[in-house]
């Protein structure tokens, strides 16, 4: 008997099994708040959720090798259903203590700009009238913290409306939130003033019994979020403004401790850009767990010392300093850094992009994206300006400085 056919046909029925394999999927709740999560349908009527923390979510979850089934609900009924295991996983929610007992915490999916909002400038007195969504991240906060609130509301669209009428004092919410309901052209709306608050990041929880089962998921999905949000969490046009003007005070407060063309001629510089990559390499393999020697040398140099003790003068506000020569390559640096190597990052060739567009003075700091920092636990942007005179269009090096955004902001806000 000739099995040949017999086994081509299992084969063949075994690749096909192959090809129509799905990956699993996660059962998530999250709720509406434009633009990060919004609740659409399709021209034939299907309904579906959008956004950017979708996206965010989405993309992590797919790399991780899941798909998603997303669903809006309101948010005191998602947290049951997540205590009780009723569901894979909740997002975008702040850090919960409650949450915290019976469920897993991923690395921030979103991060929103809380900002009060009144109808009247200067400050917010403290016997304001306060109005927030009922059973939003904004409320849990303003509870957890001590805060009276006035009146919570089923909607956020409520609460513009209630300002306008004189109902309440203040409403907090995420400012792109705000923006999309309030429109001052719009017949009985006027000027809002915003106070800024903090920035919020936003969590996925995973139930219990899914990280008991899949204890791998977390870790996988978050070393995929900070490409996944990579350019959602951007500077307003008002915040770079500000932003730009402590860059231009912190590098002041440098040049004035530190001659930091000294410091470049006084660090170590490789003859090839071979040679770079090879100690690049070696840095990043041991970083941040050990140093290199190259690395010890680094740290051990007055100018590493020098950024090292004006970064404890400013330790909530700045989280590294570092000083490169024109290749990009450290010559001192306030701690040890991740990589040896800077000359093929932003924080240098963006510098590098602006000197030769003709640009001079503070219009060379290069400004950052914010970006997620996993080994502090928070929202960092990197500013950086060059050093000493240009040559050829490349400076003599670049000071770069990681800053907390959040005390970047509280530091510079006015009343």
């Amino acid at each position: 008997m000739d099995l040949r056919p017999l086994a081509l046909g299992i084969l063949g029925t075994f690749s096909i099994s192959l090809c129509h394999a799905r990956p699993p999927s996660l059962n998530l709740f999250t709720f509406e708040s434009p633009p990060y999560q919004v609740a659409a349908r399709t021209d034939d009527g299907v309904a579906y959720v959008a956004g950017e923390t979708i996206d965010t979510v989405n993309c992590a979850a797919s790399q991780a090798g899941w798909s998603t089934r997303i669903r809006i609900a309101p948010q005191n009924r998602a947290a049951h259903s997540l205590r009780r295991n009723l569901i894979d996983g909740y997002f975008a929610i702040d850090p919960s203590t409650e949450l915290d007992t019976t469920a897993k915490q991923s690395d921030p999916v979103s991060l929103e700009k809380w900002y009060f909002f009144t109808t009247q400038p200067g400050p917010i007195p403290d016997t304001a009238r306060i109005g927030v969504v009922d059973g939003s991240n904004e409320k849990a906060w303003l509870e957890a913290n001590g805060y009276n609130i006035f009146i919570s509301v089923s909607s956020p669209s409520q609460l513009p409306a209630l300002l306008e009428r004189g109902r309440i004092d203040a409403a907090l919410m995420d400012e792109r939130a705000m923006t999309g309901l309030h429109t001052p052209d719009e017949p009985g709306y006027g000027e809002l003033t915003a106070h800024f608050l903090r920035y919020a990041p936003l969590y996925l929880y995973m139930s219990e019994n899914f990280t008991a089962n899949n204890p791998d998921f977390l870790s996988t999905f978050n070393r995929y979020l900070p490409a996944c949000m990579e350019g959602q969490v951007t500077l307003s046009a008002e915040e770079e403004v500000r932003i730009r003007a402590l860059a231009e005070q912190l590098f002041s407060e440098i040049d004035s401790i530190l001659n930091l063309q000294q410091a470049i001629d006084a660090g170590p510089r490789m003859e090839t850009l071979t040679d770079v990559l090879t100690f690049d390499s070696k840095w990043q393999a041991l970083a941040p767990d050990k140093a290199t020697e190259l690395a010890n040398t680094i740290l051990a140099l007055p100018g590493s010392r020098a950024l090292h003790a004006w970064k404890l003068t400013h330790r909530e506000l700045v989280t590294e300093a570092l000083l490169t020569n024109n290749m990009g390559t450290l010559a001192a640096i306030s701690q040890l850094t991740s990589d040896y190597w800077q000359g093929d990052e932003p924080k240098f060739t963006q510098v590098l992009e602006n000197i030769r567009a003709g640009l001079a003075g503070q219009n060379t700091i290069f400004i950052s994206d914010i970006r997620y920092d996993a080994s502090t636990s928070r929202f960092q942007i990197t500013v950086s300006a060059p050093v000493g005179p240009v040559s050829d269009g490349v400076p003599k090096g670049i000071l770069a400085l990681g800053l907390d955004i959040e005390n970047a902001l509280v530091n510079r806000k006015s009343h």
